[in-house]
């Protein structure tokens, strides 16, 4: 069975993976297909909730269940507080523990889809003029409409807890998500590449997925963190992220742009690597399909 893959393998884009680690012709060939991409977003997300009596309903009353749960056991149950002032309540913790699963349920869900992308869309393998580069950077933009939509929850949820508007600088969201998107969309490429020729791929990345859940700051605050672990956390990208989200949208401050800058570089690094990994096996997906 090795053999056979390696076999199948042989048989990927004869072009050294050299060739796709530009990023102008990356960008251009997603730009060519931009509507495409909107496209599959579109029914993607229309998809989900076609059969549902609620409809898109449902993507505003999932996240507001899941803050209530996640805040009574960590809020009440385990009382658990995010900072030391004596006057936090639960509204206080809520708003910090909402906002960073928004953040990571945005690499976790296009992650975890990434595996069977491919494998789950056989006729699209089949059809040579299909550019099947699009469908993980369809399935990012599906699960940044999850975010925005929890956002504009968390919004509301704000205005009950503090009676203010928005700070400004929640203006900066964009900026901070940009490297997390590049970043998801390369890991998408590669896992959906991976999937193909090894199928345990997904189980495994659900299981990744799950312990970073736990690993990253989504229910605690770094700095609660041990100082001998904070050094491996903060190695972890999504750390930034979820710091850099709390930063704009709650403490009323800018991003802390050296670590924004070299998410950037790291995540276009990222993105590239995926990207060529997944044009360089995209030949031979047919084969093994």
């Amino acid at each position: 069975m090795a053999s056979q893959t390696v076999l199948r393998y042989s048989a990927s884009d004869p072009r050294p993976l050299r060739s796709f680690l530009h990023p102008g012709r990356m960008v251009a060939n997603l730009w060519n297909h931009r509507h495409l991409i909107r496209q599959l977003a579109y029914r993607d997300i229309v998809g989900r909730y076609r059969a549902a009596r609620l409809g898109l309903l449902w993507s505003v009353l999932t996240p507001l269940f899941m803050l209530a749960i996640y805040t009574f056991v960590f809020s009440v149950v385990f009382q658990a507080r995010w900072g030391d002032a004596p006057s936090e309540g639960h509204g206080q913790f809520a708003l910090y523990l909402f906002c960073g699963m928004l953040v990571f349920q945005l690499f976790g869900e296009a992650a975890t889809r990434a595996p069977t992308l491919v494998t789950s869309n056989p006729n699209y393998v089949t059809k040579v003029v299909f550019p099947l580069e699009v469908l993980p950077v369809a399935a990012v933009l599906t699960a940044l409409f999850s975010l925005l939509v929890g956002f504009g929850v968390w919004m509301i949820f704000w205005f009950f807890v503090r009676w203010a508007p928005p700070v400004p600088t929640a203006l900066y969201l964009p900026l901070v998500l940009l490297p997390l998107c590049l970043a998801t969309v390369g890991v998408g490429w590669l896992l959906a590449a991976l999937g193909v020729f090894i199928r345990d791929v997904g189980p495994v990345v659900t299981l990744v997925v799950q312990a970073l859940f736990f690993t990253t700051p989504v229910f605690y605050s770094v700095d609660r963190v041990p100082a001998a672990f904070q050094v491996v956390m903060r190695l972890n990208p999504l750390t930034h992220a979820l710091e850099d989200a709390r930063r704009v949208m709650i403490a009323g401050q800018p991003p802390v742009w050296a670590w924004w800058a070299a998410s950037l570089a790291f995540s276009i690094a990222i993105a590239l690597l995926g990207y060529a990994f997944f044009m360089k096996s995209k030949r031979a997906f047919a084969d093994v399909l």
